[in-house]
């Protein structure tokens, strides 16, 4: 056993792990959507529904847009009926954005390899996302990895997304195993984020589409140029 230091936590004297949870966009695959076309219809939306204009951007995260438009009903006392539907519709632009980009997706070189070699050697692997369960697996239909993993979980199947450290507590229980035999790997400081909140370890990948400005915070200790460095940096250390 080796003394790790993943994330901003240090773990020490850590036995080997016993399964991974991977990010999807990014990390595993590149995608197309187009994802401020897909803020932006949802704020057009939410602002024809109360929320003042120019409150919500495209540059926020389609959570932190979800929780400003929650805070504002709120304060409007809007009925609980129109909150469903908002956030139903809400559901079906982000579902409808990335589902539309399925037809362009492209794996990450070296992605198949790795996934199979990790599940031959024994890892529990599971997909922890963001969007949606039926655009999840389509995406690993299309790289022929859809086999490979024992738990997918897409957007609204944690009791909170990433960042928040419930999505990767649930993630680990889904897999059978305790946040201290499982390791994240994400490209984007939403998923060291997430690990950060949980305390759990964590794996950067340098594939994310914005490549070091990933890491604006909870920058990690462990940025690998990729999923197909993971096998042997796991074998080198131990893990």
């Amino acid at each position: 056993m080796v003394k790790v230091k993943l994330g901003v936590y240090d773990y020490a004297e850590m036995a080997r792990f016993k399964g991974i949870v991977f990010d999807l966009d990014g990390t595993l695959i590149d995608s197309e959507v187009d994802f401020v076309k897909m803020k932006q219809n949802m704020i057009g939306v939410l602002e024809e529904h109360g929320v003042p204009k120019g409150k919500l951007t495209p540059q926020m995260t389609t959570v932190i847009i979800m929780e400003n438009a929650e805070k504002y009903w709120s304060e409007q006392g809007k009925a609980e009926s129109e909150k469903v539907y908002l956030r139903d519709e809400m559901t079906r632009i982000m579902d409808q954005g990335e589902l539309e980009a399925i037809s362009t997706l492209t794996v990450i070189p070296g992605v198949q390899e790795t996934v199979k070699k990790l599940k031959q050697r024994g890892y529990k692997l599971a997909i922890l996302t963001r969007s949606h369960h039926k655009y999840a697996e389509e995406a690993l239909k299309k790289i022929g990895l859809e086999k490979e993993f024992d738990v997918i979980l897409g957007r609204g199947e944690t009791p909170q997304p990433k960042p928040y450290a419930e999505a990767m507590i649930y993630a680990a229980k889904a897999l059978g195993l305790s946040l201290t035999e499982v390791v994240l790997v994400g490209d984007h400081h939403l998923d060291s984020t997430c690990a950060v909140n949980a305390k759990c370890n964590f794996i950067g990948v340098a594939t994310g589409p914005r490549g070091d400005k990933s890491w604006e915070i909870n920058r990690p200790n462990v940025i690998l140029p990729s999923v197909y460095d993971i096998p042997e940096y796991l074998e080198r250390n131990g893990l």
